[in-house]
């Protein structure tokens, strides 16, 4: 990593123009500030880019801008920022008394988001934030860093983006705000912990940061898994802590094709789906450390995490369901029945993410090499159609009532009776399914 080059600068300096000319025009100053300096010290170009202007008002800067681009809003409530789309790039613009750069440094969070670009396309350290980069290291710029607590969650998220480690200094700063994490908005706790899920190429990083910094505490469930023992014979990597944290690096690569959504679901799944682990283990018989049930264990803890973190609920259900069934079908020869009672069970998880945590499970031991222990009911799935989601229901209705069945409850306990049929396998088609519903009902009438 390097001072972003003049070309890197003049490309950013050219996308923000428009913007930039119109702030000029009313004589205030600005900068580049943020992730676009970031990315352009590790030869990246941005798509998002923060320009900081000196003025006193949000409210009048944002008038200059709309007057020309009414696209623009003004957006957040603690920290509001206009936020502007043109063309592939989003522009974000907050204001600042502040027209001193070292002062305006000196109160960021860390030194690697103190480097900026001034007006003049002069890239402006004043807090040794590209030496830092390169050494790896997260570093407060000064005292201010305690006028916010989420800027431990920052920590969690940079280091998980980044590999870094927390400098000593700064991780003492992190311990003494632990007290102020309960005052944290719920919004602004969980935009850390998606973007932690999101952007994250190296998780484990992250997670450490958190405990370095003493905010493992603040997540018990999470602070439960330190010191919790494994067989080494399967786990020689350590303690259930650790082989989350290898975990989650794993989870990473296997989910690198999907959607935000489908990214977030399985990261917080790999995060998680060994929480039932501390209430359930314990040494048997034969000296062997155990944890039968640990998957259906870690249904609560999972469900009081996501709450901590302020997951919207619609994360809840596939989450919890793929920590509850990361352990079915783990050995043996999956059958359809299996398979298909698997999906169903899952939903509104599916197969396909639930592959992706037994195989970053198993991606978690090292030395040992990765395997995927679900695999081979992910082939059968695939073969089924019941990979993407469960199997659809063949009965309707509309079929019951057909048969003299009464609008109200027995419609329903027939179409559990014929869907439970249809995940058995005891007919696969629709025209096998409605012989199957007249010949049982003329049977049990």
């Amino acid at each position: 990593m390097t001072a972003p080059t003049p070309s890197l600068i003049d490309i950013l300096m050219a996308r923000i123009y428009p913007i930039t000319t119109l702030i000029d025009a009313h004589q205030a100053s600005w900068r580049i500030v943020g992730g676009a300096v970031r990315d352009a010290v590790a030869g990246v170009i941005a798509h998002e880019i923060d320009v900081e202007v000196v003025h006193a008002e949000i409210t009048e800067v944002n008038a200059w801008i709309v007057a020309v681009y009414p696209q623009a809003l003004i957006v957040g409530h603690e920290k509001p920022i206009i936020r502007l789309r043109m063309d592939a790039d989003w522009i974000d613009i907050s204001v600042t008394a502040t027209a001193d750069l070292h002062i305006a440094a000196m109160a960021r969070d860390i030194t690697m988001n103190a480097m900026m670009i001034d007006a003049t396309g002069q890239f402006v350290d004043p807090c040794g934030g590209l030496a830092d980069m390169q050494a790896g290291i997260l570093r407060h710029c000064s005292d201010a860093f305690a006028d916010d607590p989420l800027r431990v969650l920052r920590l969690m998220r940079f280091a998980g983006q980044y590999g870094f480690v927390v400098a000593p200094e700064t991780a003492a700063q992190a311990q003494a705000l632990r007290p102020a994490a309960a005052q944290l908005t719920r919004e602004r706790v969980w935009l850390e912990w998606q973007q932690w899920a999101l952007r994250s190429k190296y998780p484990r990083a992250g997670l450490q940061a958190l405990h370095q910094c003493g905010w493992l505490d603040y997540y018990p469930m999470l602070l439960a898994l330190v010191d919790c023992p494994q067989d080494p014979t399967y786990h020689p990597e350590g303690d259930v802590w650790a082989h989350t944290l290898w975990v989650c690096n794993a989870a990473v690569g296997l989910s690198a094709d999907f959607d935000d959504e489908q990214r977030v679901i399985v990261m917080l799944a790999a995060l998680c789906h060994d929480l039932g682990k501390p209430t359930t283990t314990f040494v048997n018989d034969a000296g062997r450390t155990v944890s039968p049930g640990h998957a259906e264990a870690g249904d609560a803890p999972t469900r009081e995490f996501l709450a901590l973190i302020n997951a919207p609920e619609r994360y809840v259900a596939p989450v919890t369901a793929l920590v509850r069934e990361h352990m079915a079908g783990v050995s043996g020869q999956p059958s359809p029945r299996m398979v298909r009672r698997l999906a169903q069970r899952l939903a509104p998880a599916t197969i396909d993410l639930w592959g992706r945590i037994t195989g970053a499970d198993g991606g978690g031991r090292p030395p040992l090499p990765a395997v995927n222990s679900g695999a081979a009911c992910v082939a059968l799935a695939q073969s089924l159609g019941v990979v993407m989601g469960k199997p659809v229901a063949l009965i309707r209705g509309e079929d019951v009532m057909r048969l003299g069945v009464p609008q109200g409850p027995q419609i329903g306990v027939w179409l559990q009776r014929a869907y439970d049929a249809q995940l058995d396998g005891v007919f696969t088609t629709r025209e096998q399914a409605l012989t199957w519903l007249q010949e049982t009902w003329y049977t049990a009438t």
